[in-house]
């Protein structure tokens, strides 16, 4: 539902348009690694896998949403974060905690929905800069009572070697390791009458990355998503308003290499959801939502089909937001039936309180369940290594938080947040030859700072993370989860509306999967700057660039997997309604 980042009883972060033309990200990864409670693994360079962690739980355990479609994977359940350029991107929302109660299964750690873009004008973009990186994007749109656009986005990049000798022999290769990526979005928004509209957004996406696995030769994986979004929402009064919305998600990755497989996902949802104002200060949330997945790997080297396997979830949720005076409530229960585990409840009790000018305190305490994906059930493993198990059960979480907000004027803000998240049976690729299996349970822990502040021209944000992710039936830490993370970031606006700034990301060490011993190993931390700027030539046209690990630091988010050395991108951008 609309609402103010301010307003909400969570901890929330918005990455607006301008956000992203200020920081000239080149992936998606440059706009997430640096926000508190945000953790970001790649496996080598641009395109490589990307695992995202909110809040020290699990890659899968963050629902991404494209334009309200839910976009995990149903074999990884994890999302293909290098298929969605930064120049298809309106908007990205971050809600963290568990979010079961709206969203279902999945939303253990949080949600991040990434809103596409919709221009209004003629707009384009090309550019170049090292590893061989080229990138081209164009889009168009208008429209009064019905509202179309389109936009396209082509990457291309050579890339540098995915591996270093710490892999392992079989994983090793000193090669250059490229990606290409080509993207599409499309959509319209018509009034079909005074309170009456009707949404429609797809998105496609077709990519190849390469990876190194020592044996093979020149192994790579030719990926295909998209979706397809449908919505009609209907005021009838003030007082209530529906929407139903359809969609469709296609997760298509075909692998070449020394395990050759062709893994395809269909997903279906739908979701019709009523919001009855009982009065001003009270707003009554009615809702049910469905989803189907089917997904098959087929064993390319064979032609034999290692599974093909479905599961579906449909639930009922109602939630009630009341503000009483300086006091705002949120009360939100969900029941799902899921095919293969039954019946699962969730809930969200969330208060906040204006106590003082300018301060604003919340506490909150969320439950939320996920269950095995379909490679978690399923997949025949690797050479009988992280073989799925059909026997684990689903996981379960309880989180409490606590939160203090102070604002002492639209121009300076401060978040301090405390969590703690219980999650039992949780799923970890630990059994023997690292099968999938349930853990007894992990604690999460943490703090989380945010503070930014305009200043005239100047614009600064301070983000520091300090968590402890523990696996407590061994007393260890679970992986690539760093116990601190700190990122400050500052930018001047110059006449004209250009901009200049810089940020550091810094983390600190943290325990990973050793592929020579099997064993576990601790990757140093690190620390990097990058540099951007947005230079105004005339109206419409722009220069842009940014430069990368300024100070050529060697650093690893993954134990083994290299991570660029200093490089730059620059670019010309035009925009027809500057």
């Amino acid at each position: 539902m609309p609402q103010t980042a301010d307003d909400a009883l969570a901890s929330v972060t918005v990455i607006t348009r301008q956000d992203i033309n200020r920081q000239q990200p080149n992936d998606i990864v440059d706009l997430l690694q640096g926000l508190a409670g945000v953790d970001v693994a790649r496996t080598g360079g641009p395109g490589s896998v990307t695992s995202v962690f909110l809040r020290g739980t699990n890659s899968d355990h963050v629902l991404v949403l494209v334009d309200g479609v839910r976009v995990n994977s149903a074999t990884t359940n994890t999302f293909a974060w290098e298929s969605l350029a930064p120049d298809q991107i309106e908007r990205i929302e971050i809600v963290r905690g568990p979010r079961a109660t709206f969203y279902g299964p999945d939303a253990i750690g949080g949600v991040i929905q990434i809103f596409t873009r919709r221009p209004r004008d003629l707009n384009a973009r090309i550019g170049a800069g090292s590893f061989g990186a080229r990138d081209a994007q164009i889009g168009i749109g208008g429209g009064d009572r019905v509202q179309a656009y389109a936009n396209i986005d082509y990457r291309d990049n050579t890339g540098f070697s995915a591996t270093n000798p710490s892999a392992g022999p079989f994983l090793f290769n000193p090669d250059s390791d490229g990606f290409i990526n080509r993207s599409v979005t499309a959509g319209l928004n018509a009034r079909l009458d005074d309170a009456t509209t009707l949404t429609l957004n797809a998105w496609g996406s077709r990519s190849k990355v390469e990876f190194d696995e020592g044996p093979s030769d020149n192994p790579a994986t030719y990926g295909e998503q998209g979706t397809v979004n449908t919505t009609l929402r209907h005021t009838h009064s003030a007082l209530w308003t529906q929407s139903l919305s359809l969609g469709y998600f296609l997760d298509d990755q075909d692998t070449v290499g020394s395990f050759p497989s062709r893994i395809t996902t269909h997903r279906t949802t739908a979701n019709w959801q009523h919001d009855l104002s009982l009065a001003t200060t009270n707003l009554l949330t009615l809702g049910v939502d469905y989803y189907h997945d089917q997904g098959r790997n087929l064993d390319t080297s064979s032609d034999t089909i290692m599974f093909d396997n479905s599961i579906s979830d449909a639930g009922v949720y109602v939630n009630d937001q009341a503000h009483f005076g300086d006091h705002e409530f949120q009360l939100g229960l969900r029941r799902d039936h899921h095919n293969r585990f039954g019946e699962h409840n969730s809930g969200q009790l969330a208060w906040g309180w204006h106590f003082a000018p300018h301060w604003r305190t919340l506490a909150s305490y969320g439950t939320a369940f996920k269950a095995p994906s379909l490679n978690q059930l399923f997949h025949p493993g690797f050479g009988g290594f992280y073989a799925g198990n059909p026997n684990l059960k689903p996981e379960t979480s309880r989180n409490v938080e606590a939160g203090l907000h102070y604002e002492p004027s639209k121009q300076q803000q401060m978040d301090l947040n405390v969590y703690q998240t219980r999650v039992d049976d949780l799923i970890a690729n630990q059994g023997v030859n690292n099968q999938a299996i349930n853990i007894n349970r992990a604690r999460l822990r943490g703090v989380e700072l945010r503070h930014s502040i305009v200043a005239g021209a100047w614009r600064a944000a301070t983000n520091f993370t300090w968590q402890s992710a523990i696996d407590e039936q061994t007393d260890t830490e679970l992986l690539r989860r760093p116990m601190r993370k700190l990122s400050f970031r500052v930018d001047r606006s110059l006449t004209g509306g250009g901009t200049v700034g810089g940020e550091l990301v810094a983390a600190s060490s943290h325990l990973d999967f050793d592929n020579v011993t099997n064993g576990t190993t601790t990757v140093p931390g690190y620390g990097i700057v990058n540099l951007m700027f947005r230079l105004p030539i005339d109206r419409q046209w722009t220069l842009e660039g940014r430069a990368d690990n300024i100070f050529d630091k060697t650093y690893e988010l993954v134990s083994g997997y290299n991570t660029p050395s200093r490089s730059y991108f620059i670019a010309m951008r035009y925009d027809a309604a500057r």
